[in-house]
């Protein structure tokens, strides 16, 4: 878990037979939002919540 993810909720939560990943939306400067999605303790970063959405289905083993 990343300290920016630790106090916050995620936006999105996939659960599938592979397990469940959280999608984080964060804002690191004042012009650009990314989604960070959490899955089995590995964080990967996207610039869509379209993209966090589809690659977290993936990840619990879901079509999303």
């Amino acid at each position: 878990m990343t300290n920016e993810t630790a106090n916050q909720a995620p936006v999105a939560v996939v659960d599938g037979p592979n397990g469940k990943a959280e999608i984080f939306e964060l804002m690191p400067d004042s012009r650009t939002m990314e989604y960070r999605v959490r899955f089995k303790g590995k964080t990967v970063t996207y610039k869509t919540l379209g993209e966090a959405y589809i690659e977290a289905g993936g990840m619990a083993g879901v079509k999303t």
